[in-house]
């Protein structure tokens, strides 16, 4: 299991949380935590999350985005998450969240080998070719 970081940067106008690891059920309250010292510390108008070095999220890590991104916009201000192309960008696509908050494809952030072992990316390696029924039998199809 690959522990959350979170890194804190701030700009003129924009306040900007690096992510790194896994966004699951355990470290949530982590993103949270860092979001809310982040939040007191300085009220910048624009929040960005960055998760091009995210390895996984799941939807405990999709639900604290997504009241960050309510409580942010209560408040007049705006959030952007950055997301890796591939398997973070598609679970984005998938849970429906690309169509109702501001979701950036990083152009230059490549997808993260899976820390599970299986594969570069998430694209499993093909299966090799079995024989047919019908070839083993000796019959012609």
């Amino acid at each position: 299991m690959c522990e959350l970081q979170v890194d804190v940067r701030y700009d003129d106008d924009r306040t900007t949380l690096m992510v790194r690891g896994e966004l699951d059920l355990a470290s949530m309250p982590g993103l949270e935590h860092s979001a809310a010292q982040a939040e007191a510390e300085r009220s910048s108008p624009c929040v960005t999350v960055d998760l091009t070095e995210l390895d996984f999220i799941d939807s405990c890590g999709l639900n604290a985005l997504t009241r960050m991104h309510r409580r942010l916009t209560r408040g007049g201000r705006t959030l952007t998450v950055i997301v890796p192309q591939g398997r973070i960008d598609r679970v984005f696509q998938y849970s429906g969240l690309k169509q109702c908050m501001d979701i950036q494809v990083s152009p230059t952030a490549p997808d993260r080998p899976s820390p599970y072992g299986d594969g570069p990316g998430d694209t499993p390696a093909p299966r090799p070719a079995q024989p047919s029924d019908d070839a083993a039998d000796g019959r012609d199809s």
